[in-house]
């Protein structure tokens, strides 16, 4: 099933997707929206998805490759300035079954970072692609 792209103009709490096709580049960059796109097989610990998260988001030399940190660079993205912002797991599924733990962390976060976008009426998604 291909991801229904009107989803990302949406700003409240479903902002967390699973999906067997991802929003692709060009139905985001129209609505003014960043997206980042992570494989799942590049993935096999919290520090290479913060490494992933901080490269995909461009977080500063400051950021300290910890879930604290990885909150508060996801909370401010000033130097990735947009109208909202999407992240894309490909490959999702083998996350989930190697270190369910992981993904399940990248949620709560997502959700904690997204309260923060959603009282300044960004979109905030995180779509986990199968």
């Amino acid at each position: 099933m291909k991801f229904p792209v009107d989803r990302v103009d949406r700003v409240d709490w479903s902002c967390i997707h699973f999906t067997g096709e991802g929003p692709s580049e060009d139905d985001l960059t129209d609505r003014g929206l960043a997206l980042v796109r992570l494989h799942a097989d590049e993935i096999g610990d919290d520090g290479e998805l913060m490494d992933a998260l901080a490269i995909g988001f461009s977080f500063p030399d400051y950021f300290g490759r910890n879930w604290d940190a990885v909150d508060e660079c996801l909370r401010d993205l000033s130097w990735l300035p947009a109208e909202g912002y999407v992240l894309v797991v490909v490959g999702a599924e083998r996350l989930w079954r190697r270190v369910p733990r992981m993904p399940a962390r990248l949620v709560r976060s997502w959700l904690f970072c997204a309260e923060h976008w959603a009282r300044r009426e960004r979109p905030f998604h995180l779509v986990f692609e199968w």
